[in-house]
């Protein structure tokens, strides 16, 4: 079964990405499993609606280790199942938190050892200068990701107006990837996420 990292920065949308594309495949409820940095294992049944309550929030660091759903995307006359894994969101900067500090680990092996990359960046932080430095964190995930042709980029919050302007200065900037913009609040974008999944499981 394939297994798809949804990564990228704390708070561009990743665990809501997650649960959203899950109703969008037609998910009522989900099974979600917790992997713990130290390898404990945790499952839990969720309506939709509860999970977006307990699990997505404005906080930074809501999730701390990786959430993994099983799914389901039809291929032709049948259904595969995939692995989509939310993760701890990463940064440059050395967290005071040393939960946070062990997530962050965990997403960067799960980037390597992952099947597909599914990098998100939020259009609402795209800076005009993006990116200039080595030290950017969405550079390195995108060289990362070019490099084994298995990664895509989701431009997030195309419901935000301002957002939608950053779309050609984000793509300008990656140019070797394939950009996706989406709205994980609104599902825009994900008949063209599930297609790419079901070209790839």
């Amino acid at each position: 079964m394939k297994e798809f990292a949804v990564v990228g920065r704390p708070n561009s949308g990743k665990t809501l990405f997650t649960l959203n594309f899950a109703a969008y495949l037609g998910c009522r409820t989900v099974d979600m499993t917790f992997r713990a940095p130290d390898g404990l294992l945790d499952c839990r049944h969720f309506v939709l609606a509860e999970a977006r309550r307990e699990l997505c929030g404005p906080v930074s660091h809501k999730t701390r280790a990786v959430q993994s759903l099983v799914l389901k995307v039809r291929v032709g006359k049948t259904d595969v199942n995939f692995k989509l894994t939310d993760t701890c969101g990463v940064s440059e900067q050395i967290h005071d938190d040393e939960a946070i500090r062990r997530g962050m680990a965990q997403t960067l092996s799960l980037i390597r050892g992952s099947d597909f990359i599914v990098h998100i960046i939020d259009l609402t932080q795209v800076a005009d200068a993006l990116p200039s430095g080595e030290a950017d964190i969405d550079r390195e995930i995108y060289q990362y990701g070019v490099t084994r042709d298995r990664y895509i980029l989701l431009a997030n919050k195309t419901d935000l107006p301002a957002a939608r302007a950053n779309i050609p200065r984000l793509t300008a900037a990656f140019q070797q990837a394939s950009v996706l913009p989406i709205s994980a609040l609104e599902s825009q974008g994900f008949a063209e996420v599930k297609a790419y999944v079901a070209d790839n499981v």
